[in-house]
């Protein structure tokens, strides 16, 4: 056994085909960069020491969203960010916001109607626009005062913030936001969408990339990927930009995501519905059973 770990590690450095993961029947297995990556297995499987190994292997700057302090690299904490929403279109925002408050779509139009004319630089320019706007009936008066509640609660974690964005997109280094230090669950949301579109437009704004250029790992991403087409939209486009999003998650994602990622599964379980024994690397529907290294 030892005699083969030690060929796939020398093989390892030798091939260029992806990044090594660990040795399969056939030998040593790569895992290509040229799609997202979702990361899938039971709780306590392994998936952050998998996703920690991936990101070192791949040689790549990385930026993660870290939901418990795990991730072990130049680490922010989510509070001192600055999130600045000038250069977001405002039907984004409001779907972004509605999907972080759970509003419903007539709310999400509401807020969008607030908001579509006016200048906004933070969060307090929302509930400034909201407060300002407008209403004639009773259901809106409700509606109205229900949203501004909800943005109030989450409005004081992004008033503090100095770090901007840019800086953590544009180095070159492994950087971790500590989202655990967040005390509100809609404000962990609410950040890690905010990543995840600005990240989009900074990149959007660069152009076409050649190959990948960057990963972002979401961890806990079963928090996001299932609030909404715009969040899928986002991890779809990225790709073209030169953006591999790690998706790491102790659910199943959806089937549209896992048909335009490479799956690993760190360890087999009922609920997954696959006949493996062990972990495994899922691409173009074909299974191969590994284990991990």
């Amino acid at each position: 056994m030892w005699e083969l770990l030690l060929l796939a590690t020398l093989l390892a450095v030798s091939l260029n085909d992806g990044v090594f993961i660990g040795v399969g029947k056939r030998g040593p297995v790569y895992l290509p960069l040229d799609r997202h990556i979702i990361i899938t297995g039971p709780t306590r499987s392994g998936k952050t020491h998998f996703a920690k190994r991936l990101i070192k292997r791949s040689g790549l700057p990385a930026l993660v969203l870290d939901w418990h302090n795990e991730y072990p690299w130049l680490r922010v904490d989510a509070r001192w960010l600055k999130i600045s929403i000038e250069k977001f279109d405002k039907k984004l925002l409001a779907e972004i916001l509605g999907l972080a408050l759970n509003l419903n779509e007539p709310s999400v139009y509401f807020l969008y109607r607030a908001i579509r004319r006016q200048p906004l630089h933070t969060l307090r320019d929302v509930v400034t626009a909201l407060d300002d706007f407008l209403v004639t009936t009773r259901s809106e008066v409700e509606m109205k005062a229900a949203i501004a509640r909800r943005l109030e609660y989450i409005l004081d974690v992004f008033e503090g913030g100095r770090i901007p964005l840019e800086k953590l997109f544009s180095t070159k280094k492994k950087v971790s936001v500590d989202l655990s230090k967040l005390r509100l669950y809609e404000e962990k949301i609410l950040v890690a969408l905010f990543i995840l579109a600005s990240l989009y437009n900074y990149l959007f704004e660069r152009g076409v990339a050649k190959g990948p250029e960057r990963l972002l790992v979401i961890d806990e991403a079963q928090n996001i990927i299932y609030r909404g087409d715009v969040v899928k939209y986002l991890i779809f486009e990225s790709a073209k930009y030169g953006l591999r999003v790690v998706l790491v998650s102790n659910e199943m994602p959806p089937q549209d995501l896992l048909v335009h990622s490479t799956h690993v599964i760190t360890q087999p379980h009922y609920v997954y519905n696959l006949k493996i024994k062990r972990s495994a690397i899922i691409r173009n529907n074909k299974v191969e059973e590994l284990w991990l290294i």
